[in-house]
């Protein structure tokens, strides 16, 4: 988990790493080929870890098109098949500000040291699904639906290995549109393996 800087959008939130997809990202069939090319730019520039090919390495602290010549130079193949989709969540139309927002698990043994991007982030800490939803119920850490949501579908997982084959073959479960209701409140979601 790590800890965004207090200004911005979702300032002082604690979340996953992440971001958007950017010009540099669309190289690929399509936009699912461009947003797992996101997920990994974004990982090696906020947290420092690059998933390739041959696993986890630290990564240069470089951003954006930096990230792919460096990628290119070193001759490092990125571990896009190794993300796992788990989810897609689209922000409902009457927000002020709408999202469209994927959501990958990847199994990272040995993982490198993080070193957090201090312009976005400001912390981050190595915990379990309870350890991350017992901080947020005590106030200590705020965070968002999504991310709330996803930690307690990691909680229900008995292994890393159920939580990557609960998500596997998720298309057209995957896709979660909240919908708000008058009162202000969002329909319950279901996220993979929740659904009979």
């Amino acid at each position: 988990m790590v800890v965004r800087n207090a200004r911005g959008y979702f300032g002082s939130y604690v979340v996953f790493p992440g971001g958007r997809v950017d010009e540099i990202d669309r190289s690929g069939a399509d936009e699912e080929a461009h947003a797992r090319r996101a997920a990994i730019r974004e990982l090696a520039e906020e947290a420092g870890i690059v998933l390739t090919t041959d696993g986890p390495r630290l990564g240069p602290r470089v951003k954006g098109s930096g990230f792919y010549a460096w990628l290119d130079a070193e001759r490092v193949e990125t571990g896009t098949d190794e993300l796992t989709l788990v989810s897609r969540w689209v922000t409902p139309e009457p927000a002020p500000r709408r999202f469209d927002t994927r959501f990958y698990i990847a199994s990272c043994e040995d993982a490198p040291e993080v070193r957090l991007d201090r312009d976005e982030l400001i912390d981050h800490s190595w915990v379990t699904p309870t350890q991350a939803l017992e901080r947020n119920e005590s106030g200590d850490w705020p965070m968002i639906l999504p991310t709330l949501a996803h930690l307690r579908w990691l909680r229900r997982r008995v292994s890393i290995e159920d939580a990557l084959s609960s998500a596997r073959g998720a298309d057209g479960r995957s896709l979660i549109q909240p919908q708000l209701m008058e009162d202000g409140s969002i329909l319950p979601v279901h996220l993979p393996a929740e659904v009979s």
